[in-house]
């Protein structure tokens, strides 16, 4: 009888150690999962990406661009990052041609229902909201002050089964003039 206790104690000892070392593994995984976007400042589970051909092909669709784009930004994008979802959305970094900062954030959710990923957005204070025409079709333009103080304007609406928006550092009138040219890639 002492025998087949020892052997239950040593069993119970091997397999607490056995669930400790996997618990910890468990852990150190997670944290090396969640490293790349720490370092890069991205939250989890967004993935950037080289190209519009590389995100493209992702979501298995095209991306609304605009084909008036000022000359006061830079292009190709500064970056280009996607949430896989539900729903995927894909958004569009372009910094100024004068500097690194970003200066418009262009947004999309594929999935006509779809909010836009509250992960791509830089967070705001909504200050003031008023409905535009958008090619056609009914849309809000929004006034934000960023974090850093920083005033943008943002333009939303729905297109081709995609929420899209336009967040710009620059006058309302070429972020009208950029949403209502929006057309497939």
């Amino acid at each position: 009888m002492d025998g087949w206790r020892t052997v239950g104690r040593e069993l119970t000892r091997i397999l607490t150690t056995l669930g400790l070392v996997m618990g910890a593994t468990a852990g150190i995984l997670r944290g090396l999962d969640s490293l790349p976007g720490y370092l890069l400042g991205e939250p989890r589970g967004v993935k950037r990406y080289r190209t519009l051909e590389e995100v493209e092909r992702k979501l298995g669709e095209r991306l609304l661009l605009p084909s008036y784009f000022p000359d006061t930004l830079r292009w190709p994008p500064a970056a280009i990052r996607l949430v896989s979802g539900p729903p995927p959305s894909v958004t569009l970094a372009f910094v100024g041609r004068e500097g690194d900062e970003e200066r418009l954030i262009l947004s999309q959710a594929f999935g006509r229902a779809g909010p836009l990923s509250p992960q791509l957005l830089p967070p705001g204070l909504v200050l003031q909201t008023t409905t535009v025409s958008v090619g056609g079709t009914e849309g809000e333009l929004t006034r934000i002050r960023g974090e850093d103080g920083v005033i943008w304007h943002e333009v939303g609406w729905q297109r081709e089964g995609r929420q899209v928006a336009l967040r710009f550092r620059g006058p309302v009138e070429e972020l009208l003039k950029m949403a209502r040219s929006m057309r497939p890639r």
